[in-house]
């Protein structure tokens, strides 16, 4: 029986993205957009100021509110939807101890945080150049190599389901990651999962090319001639259709994001997020941060539209219009 051939030079991995960012009670409101105006919003859409900057940030801890942009002049607005520092900096404003740095004109000056008033030029402390004292030398830090299965990872039950497969005249064995990968020349024979003890062995339409959790559930994913993917489970059921250029299980914040060639244009990929109600949003969201709402916490996402953060909750609500 002929085995498929399979092209891996479109082999998408599996992507696991994790948010890192710091979850403050006070933060009750999220950037929300209209057109090209910005404003904020609660988590049930109520707007508490309404779109009319060029920009507003994700809520920063360190300055204690959002940064926001109007004609090209940058200030802040507080967790109560307050203004506390003007639009007087050419860039966004910063902490530096007692006191924000506000860029104007040329140069960064202090103002104080509690009366918002000018104080002096800040003068930036004295740096030393790099290799300068330390007799120089060559610091190139290698490219970080892709962790790998090796022999020594596999117990005896491992070993007796790739036993079949040793011989290196006829099969090759690759250690990826997490999986072992079987080829045979040019033939994908399947893979063997040491975690969860499983071999799933490619057919002559299908080759099973990686797997991830997701949800505490193992999945598999497969491709064709056509070196697009789909999804199966642990079971070989068919979850998502081979058809996706690329399929991210976003383990952890519960998205999951697929892309499909653009029929009009070869070179350009168009994604959507399935949300964890199955909603489904056009773009590729990452996850953000949490809000509250209705007095537990709901999680938030964002996707890149013109260079800024564009917003959706955990239900798949949109943050922004038009």
């Amino acid at each position: 029986m002929k085995i498929l051939n399979v092209n891996f030079k479109y082999l998408w991995i599996f992507l696991v993205f994790i948010s890192g960012n710091l979850f403050s009670q006070e933060q009750k409101y999220i950037p929300f957009r209209r057109g090209n105006l910005w404003g904020l919003c609660e988590a049930n859409k109520f707007i508490a100021v309404q779109p009319q900057y060029y920009s507003i940030s994700w809520y920063d801890e360190s300055v204690g509110g959002f940064h926001a942009e109007q004609n090209g002049k940058f200030g802040i607005i507080d967790s109560n939807a307050t203004i506390i520092m003007p639009f007087i900096s050419d860039k966004p404003i910063i902490v530096n101890g007692e006191n924000y740095l506000v860029f104007e004109g040329l140069d960064y000056y202090n103002y104080s945080i509690k009366t918002k008033m000018r104080l002096d030029k800040y003068i930036e402390p004295e740096r030393y150049p790099i290799n300068d004292r330390w007799g120089g030398g060559d610091n190139h830090i290698g490219e970080l190599k892709e962790p790998k299965l090796t022999w020594d990872d596999l117990d005896d039950e491992d070993l007796d389901m790739i036993k079949p497969f040793e011989d290196e005249q006829n099969y090759q064995i690759n250690f990826k990651a997490n999986f072992v990968e079987i080829l045979s020349k040019d033939s994908h024979i399947g893979i063997y999962i040491p975690k969860i003890k499983k071999m799933y062995l490619s057919t002559p339409d299908i080759a099973y090319v990686g797997w991830q959790f997701y949800n505490g559930k193992p999945y598999i994913l497969s491709t064709n001639s056509t070196n697009l993917f789909g999804l199966v489970d642990e079971n070989s059921n068919q979850v998502y259709p081979i058809k996706y250029a690329s399929i991210n299980l976003m383990d952890g914040s519960g998205l999951v994001v697929v892309s499909e060639p653009d029929q009009n244009n070869p070179n350009n990929l168009l994604y959507q997020t399935i949300f964890p109600n199955n909603k489904v949003l056009e773009g590729q969201f990452f996850p953000q941060g949490n809000v509250w709402r209705n007095g537990s916490i709901y999680r938030l996402y964002y996707k890149i539209v013109n260079g800024l953060k564009n917003y959706a909750g955990e239900d798949g609500t949109p943050y922004f219009e038009g």
